[in-house]
This record gives C-alpha cells, structure tokens and sequence, in this order.
C-alpha cells in the first residue's frame, strides 16, 4: 500500500507490503499505520513474470476490496475532535499535536514559509519547472506555466514536446501540410518534404514527369503527363494508349491495345504483332480483312490477305477468304464462273430480263438491256420500252406530229385521230375559213370581232368600229371611237358616236353648229350659246366657254364675268381705283363726288375745307370760344390751341359752374365765381 501526492505510486510512500500472510493465514481485517501525509492511497497486488510465488498463490491478480476506511482531521484542522486549525497553513500538521509534520508542495523552510525556488515546484520543490516561457510564471506548487510555453513545447507544465505537424509556443501553429512534419521550434522543413514536393520550404511540386520522395521518381505513360499526380505518380486522366495500371507503366498484354488496354487487336495475321498502342498489325492482315488494324472486311470486288486479290469482274462480288463466285454473277453474265453472256434478247440479274424493241436486237446490251443502236419506230428510252409520246413518232420518236394534227400515229406521223381546233382537211393543212374556228371550223366568231383567230376565236385581228378588249365585248368609252376605240372624238363634242365619231349628243358650252366647230356668237356663251357676256371691257374678249371677261371689266365693275358693281369707296374699270378722301364715296364710273362731301370740306369736288369759323356736315356747324379761331379743326370743330378764358371742353362751349363744400356739424359754403358778366 502507497501514499502519494499524485496517482502514480512510484512517486509516493510504501506504507505497507505483505511479506508473512498466506492465503489461509490473512485476516479480514487488519490495521496498519502510515505515518506520512498524501492525497492518494493506493491498493497494489502484482504477479512478476519470473517469480515463484507460495503454494495457494492464484497465477493471476484478482482484487476484491469489499471496504477501504481511511481517518484522519480534514485539511488545516487538528486535535481530538479536528477543532483546532493548524498555526502554519503552507504545513502538514499533525493530526494530535498540529506540529509541522512537512511542506505542502509549492513550500519550503522553517515552518515551509518559503516559495520553491525560480524554477522548481512541487513536493520538498524537488521538481524542475518544464519549459515556461518565462520561468518567473511557473507556479511552485503544481509547476503550471501561468503565460505558456516556449517553443516547441506545450501542456500545462510545458513538459511535453509538440506533437508531429505542430511547431511554436504552446504548439499551436501547424506545419506546412507538404513538409514531412517539421522543426518544433520554428517550423522550418528540416525532416525532408512530404513525397511529391520540393524546395527549401517544400513549395514546389515536383518537375513535370516526376513524383514521389525527393521526386525521384519518373511517370508514367500517362494521356497527359501534366495530370500525372506529384505525390505517387497516379496518372489521373488515365494512360496512354498501350499501357495500363494506376501508374501506366505496365504494357497492354497480347491480343489488347489502346486505351487502358481495352480494345481487342483484330485479325492480326500474327497477333503478337499487335502494336500495344494503336492495334497496327505490323505483318500485315488474315485473308478477309485490311487496313492498318485489319478490322475491316474486304470491300465488295476484293479478297484474300489485306484483300489484295480483285474479284472477277463477272462476279457479284466474291466470297472475301478465296475469291469464289459464291454471290452469284453480276448482270449480264452466266455460269459457274460467271464467263458466259446472257443469251440473245436477254439481259440483267440472271439474264432474267427480256430486252426492248431496239432496232437491232443483237445490240441490246447483255448486263442493262441498253438498245445500242436505238429504238423501233414508236418506242424511246434506253430500254425502247416507252411509246412515244403524244406529238411524237418514228424511231426513237425523234420526229415531231405535224403542230395541226390532234397528236399522230406515233409509228408513221399520220393524222389518226383528226385535227387540232382550227385546222381541217386530210393532213389538217388548210385553216378555218373567215368567220369560223374551232374543232372542225364548226363554231362563228363575236359579231364584234373583225374576224377572229381560227383556233380559239380571241379577236386577234381587232375589232369592229364602237368596240374594244381582249374579246370585244366593251363599247368604246366617253370621248373615243371606231375600230378598237382608238380615235378621240373632237374636244367640243360633248362625247360622240362610238362608230363613226359624229356629235350625236350635243356641244361642249361654247360652242354650236351641225359638228360643234363653231363658237357661241359675239355676246354670248355657255351650254347652247343661251348665257349673255358682262360689261366686259372688249366684248369681244368674252369667253365663249364660261364668260370670263379676258381683258377685264368697264368702268364701275369688277369679278370675273364683270358683272358686279363697284363697292363703295372704288370706281373706274375693275373697280380698281379709290375715291378721293374727302368724298363721301363717288361716282363708280369716273369717281366724281356726286354724293357730297365728308365733314369739313366743301365744293365741287370737295377739296376746300369749311370756312374759318365752320365745321362739320357741309361747314354748317359754327366754332365755339377757341383762343385762336383759325385752330378750330374744321372736321369736328376742335379747338387746337386751347379755349378763349371762361370756357372749356373739346368744343370750348361750356361755361365753369359754381362747388358747394359741405362739412359735418358745421355748415362752410365756399362760392367762387368764374368770368361772372
């Protein structure tokens, strides 16, 4: 049995070891006394290797501790009852007398009064501090480091080296991930790099082409060499054609290429002549097959190794192993070996087929049935197995019907079956007569046709006089006529008629007569001549359409037919001059003022102003009191220059009156007199 400060019992006191009980003599409860202080008792049983243990003794340890009492004053206390507080706290005391019985860990000296030296802790301060960042903080009783720990160490007591991938005070910086670990203290990549990087600080990859520790290592054959993976080599897109396996070094094996070694060769004539990469049959190909893999089947007409033997021509192709005519012939040909022609008039797959009407039958060709001198009389195409077409006949119905016949024999050109529309007689050489079209000329032309076409019957040669269009049927429009309505009839016409273009239907206004050549008399215009001219100013210089006087109008009228009189203030021709001011109008034919004079002037002609003294309608009104009696205005009798004294107004007529001021309360009149007589 132990006692100790910490759960390790090496490091406490052996209080107790059994050296005289066996298993029949210990007893179930026994008492021993250990004089000394601690925080852990501990039970130990132990089997040594190599050591003979008494008989009874079991081989292995099994311990049964049914109950543990351990007595003792709680901490700081003692005496009988555990009342009295030890004097000296940093001391164990004793549990009856309370004397220091030895330092609590952390204390050291008389009455452990001291601290543990810089730099040591612990029990009797026999441990040295570990690796404190500064020594001064490391606690003297348990050796915890209060600020950290230096480099390359970290726990509580900075005991303890940095674990592999850390590095720095209290190990909390990570080494570089491509170092292989690194230096605890500053992290620098002493150990070497992680397999597949390099450099001082193992930041580069490895060189292209390479991988793994030191990338001393070569790739692969990989597809892309720049995807051959720097730290084992692992060609990540796969390899090149021809090899396999993760790093693409292994070769495909016999009878495989390509990529990941996945195709199979074909018909190698020696397949371990099979190029690994591509599938090339180096030696060439088995009968059958060519090409550079020898995958392909001999085309048609080809056979034996790489198909380098020609097929007869009279074959069907052939069996591509040994050329035989297995397929049969090709068109034309016959027999075992396909040598013999096809008999005569036969031709084609089997000679199966039965040549055309050629005008030689010895020249019908023995593989297409092609006439190779041409067709009979009656027949066309390669095969002169086609009848001519409808206006066609003769060999190969190279010749054309005659255009009058309704199509022909198609073996000697004779009109068989009649005649096209417009066409009679034996050979349908002799047209339809005037009048007449169609089939057998048995249908009449459009009485307004001039005659008409003998097929069809259109009006091709125009039509008759007052008619028009594509077949006659329109009369002429207004103002044309005769044959096709291409004549106008005479502008003074009012319309005409459509055959022969005589003024049925009246003049034009302004004109008369049997054919509307003559214009309306002198004086006269408009429809049938029945309007009379205006006061024009040269009669003769009327329109003889609508009036219009051409070279203005007499004096007192004005308008185009000179038939309105002057207005009011104008006069002369055209009513184009203007009365004189003074005039209250005047004369529309010489502007004489016939109508008197406008206020303030007088005479003849109005040209003199009222006399001094006198104003207004005929000067008959008198001046009132003006200062100066010539400066009376002699329109409206205005005085100019002001009134005579005692006057006023515009006229100085009027006499000033008397002003009467009023006020409230008080009664003040005020009466001043102006030039009173």
């Amino acid at each position: 049995m132990y006692v100790s400060n910490t759960t390790d019992r090496l490091q406490g006191t052996l209080c107790y070891k059994d050296a005289n009980f066996t298993a029949l003599t210990i007893p179930a409860v026994f008492p021993t006394i250990c004089p000394v202080h601690g925080q852990y008792v501990i039970y130990y049983n132990e089997r040594r290797q190599g050591v003979i243990y008494p008989r009874g003794y079991s081989t292995s340890v099994g311990s049964s501790l049914c109950e543990v009492e351990v007595y003792g004053c709680p901490g700081e206390f003692y005496g009988p009852y555990c009342s009295n507080a030890c004097p000296n706290t940093n001391c164990y005391c004793h549990l009856e007398t309370g004397t220091c019985q030895g330092c609590k860990p952390g204390y050291q000296g008389y009455l452990c009064k001291l601290a543990c030296d810089r730099g040591y802790y612990g029990a009797e301060c026999q441990q040295e501090c570990g690796h404190c960042r500064d020594l001064n903080q490391c606690f003297h009783t348990n050796g915890s480091c209060l600020t950290g720990c230096e480099a390359g160490y970290h726990g509580s007591k900075c005991d303890a080296p940095c674990p592999y991938g850390l590095f720095g005070p209290d190990c909390v910086d990570r080494c570089n991930d491509t170092c292989d670990g690194c230096n605890r203290f500053n992290g620098s990549c002493d150990s070497g790099c992680n397999p597949g990087w390099q450099g001082y600080d193992c930041q580069e990859v490895c060189d292209k082409g390479s991988f793994g520790d030191n990338c001393s290592e070569t790739c692969g054959h990989c597809r892309d060499i720049d995807k051959c993976s720097n730290i084992n080599g692992t060609c990540l897109t796969g390899c090149s054609a021809g090899y396999q396996g993760d790093l693409c070094k292994t070769s495909c094996g016999r009878g495989l290429y390509g990529a990941e070694c996945q195709q199979e060769c074909a018909h190698c004539r020696d397949l371990t002549q099979c190029v690994h990469t591509n599938g090339s049959c180096l030696t060439g190909c088995e009968a059958g097959y060519q090409g550079e893999t020898c995958a392909a089947p001999c085309p048609h007409g080809f056979f034996g190794p790489d198909c380098a033997d020609r097929c007869n021509d009279s074959c069907d192709g052939c069996n591509r192993f040994n050329g035989f005519c297995d397929y049969g012939c090709n068109p034309g040909w016959q027999g075992y070996e396909c040598q013999d022609a096809c008999d005569k008039g036969s031709f084609g797959d089997n000679c199966s087929e039965t040549c055309g009407h050629c005008r030689d039958v010895d020249e019908c060709f023995n593989i297409n049935g092609t006439c190779l001198t041409g067709c009979a009389a009656g027949y066309q195409g390669d095969f002169c197995t086609t009848s001519c077409p409808y206006g066609f006949f003769g060999p190969d119905c190279a010749y054309r019907c005659n255009d009058s016949c309704d199509g022909c024999n198609r073996f000697n050109g004779s009109c068989d079956s009649g005649c096209n529309p417009g066409w009679k007689g034996y050979e349908c050489r002799e047209a339809c007569p005037y009048g007449f079209f169609g089939l057998d000329c048995g249908e009449r032309c459009n009485d307004t046709c001039d005659g008409c076409n003998n097929i069809n019957g259109s009006c091709d040669s125009g039509c008759n006089p007052g008619w028009q269009g594509y077949d006659c049927h329109n009369a002429c429009p207004y103002g044309f006529f005769g044959p096709d309505c291409v004549h106008e009839c005479t502008d003074t016409c009012d319309g005409c008629n459509i055959f022969n273009g005589s003024c049925d239907s009246g003049c034009n206004p302004g004109w008369q007569g049997y054919d509307c050549r003559d214009a309306c008399d002198k004086g006269s215009f408009g429809d049938n001549c029945s309007e009379t001219c205006g006061h024009c100013r040269d009669v003769e210089k009327c329109s003889n359409n609508n009036g219009t006087c051409l070279t203005g109008c007499a004096a007192g009228y004005h308008g185009d037919v000179c038939k309105t009189s002057c207005t009011h203030g104008f006069f002369g021709p055209d009513c184009a001059y203007k009365c004189n001011d003074t005039c209250d109008g005047c004369n529309r034919f010489n502007g004489s003022c016939n109508s008197a004079c406008n206020p303030g002037w007088q005479g003849l002609e109005c040209q003199a102003a009222c006399d001094e003294g006198s104003f207004g309608d005929n000067c008959s009104e008198t001046c009132g009191h003006c200062s100066d009696v010539e400066n009376c205005l002699n329109i409206n009798g205005t005085c100019l220059t002001g009134c005579d004294a005692g006057y006023q107004g515009g006229l100085c007529k009027t006499h000033p009156k008397a002003r009467i001021i009023c006020r409230c309360k008080t009664w003040i009149t005020v009466i001043r007199l102006f030039g009173v007589h």
